[in-house]
């Protein structure tokens, strides 16, 4: 075959022309004998050429494959691309709700509804809402002891105020404490919630810290999750081990932070607190509770509404009870520590 009719000729008359060349060698190594090890040892250099072809042509799609994924997740980081999908998104869900009404989805809390909480102790029953019932108010007590923080209150489901458990935070400097702790400076909060513009996130704790104190901003809230144990462990000597707590009750896991100064609202915040006990100490200024019965018990058991004012601890064993609050007039510090505890 000349090289121009070979330059001249398809793809597919190529692949059919080699697919007859090797056929008429099978048929003719056939006829003369040859058994198919035979065969196998004369078509060897054939067959791997062929395999390292296939092997190289794989090689080079995942090579592709891999920068195309490596080039669209750094572009898909960058600030103007994020920008723009945004407004795509936008524009896309608007021109659908002709067709569907997405709009009650925006303004849920959760996408699929949990009807029945699961708690440590399983799930929750009309049964358990019996120990919530007859809860109006929170009681308030002082110089107590540990049987009658948790077996008055705390076991018949009711949460309790502690007046004296409080520890001296006339000098509390939240900022100092951060800039001086290396662990709490580069620890970035699991959950995060306010009303400054504080940019892209994750953001670690001395940056959320810094744009708040270091602003004229005259309201402003701001509560986030520490999960980070570093972080954890160093935000306890804000709050130390109340005086009636049992030794064989475990350290807190997680904590909270919440501060504020003249946020006047009145939309509850709410906060999605591990079931287990939970301890808020209020270092400064006061916070609005609202505690509302979990589902199916909301029918059944009373709302509570208390204020939980400067110097004041309130104990809580939350399988019954949502946490929400809102932050008081002027400058308010509070910790929320969460702790595994099995009410039995």
């Amino acid at each position: 075959m000349s090289a121009k009719t070979a330059a001249t000729m398809s793809q597919r008359e190529k692949f059919e022309l080699i697919n007859s060349e090797v056929r008429s060698f099978y048929e003719y190594c056939k006829e003369a004998g040859m058994s198919d090890e035979e065969m196998d040892i004369i078509c060897r250099p054939l067959t791997n050429a062929v395999r390292k072809a296939s092997v190289k042509r794989w090689t080079r799609v995942i090579l592709a494959i891999v920068m195309i994924l490596a080039i669209g997740y750094t572009v898909s980081q960058t600030e103007t691309f994020q920008w723009h999908a945004t407004a795509l998104a936008r524009i896309a869900l608007i021109k659908i709700l002709p067709l569907w009404d997405w709009t009650p989805l925006y303004y849920n809390k959760c996408l699929i509804e949990r009807t029945e909480p699961y708690t440590d102790s399983g799930v929750i029953s009309p049964v358990d809402c019996i120990a919530c019932e007859a809860i109006k108010t929170v009681a308030r007590i002082s110089d107590t002891s540990y049987n009658e923080v948790f077996d008055h209150h705390l076991m018949r489901g009711a949460p309790v105020i502690v007046l004296d458990a409080y520890y001296d935070w006339s000098e509390l400097n939240l900022t100092g404490l951060i800039n001086e702790e290396d662990r709490l400076r580069d620890s970035v909060p699991c959950r995060l919630l306010t009303n400054i513009r504080i940019g892209k996130q994750p953001m670690d704790l001395e940056e959320i810290v810094s744009r708040i104190t270091n602003s004229n901003i005259p309201s402003w809230f701001v509560h986030f999750q520490n999960c980070d144990l570093k972080a954890v462990k160093s935000f306890r000597v804000l709050a130390p081990r109340p005086y009636f707590l049992s030794p064989h009750i475990p350290p807190s896991h997680f904590n909270w932070l919440l501060l504020s100064r003249d946020y006047d609202t009145h939309r509850f915040k709410r906060l999605e607190l591990d079931i287990g006990l939970i301890i808020m100490s209020q270092l400064k200024g006061m916070t609005y509770i609202q505690l509302k019965p979990r589902f199916p018990c909301d029918d059944i058991c009373y709302i509570l509404n208390f204020e939980l004012n400067e110097g004041e601890t309130l104990v809580l064993g939350n399988s019954l009870w949502e946490f929400e609050y809102l932050p008081g007039k002027g400058e308010n510090v509070a910790i929320i520590t969460e702790t595994d505890w099995v009410e039995s």
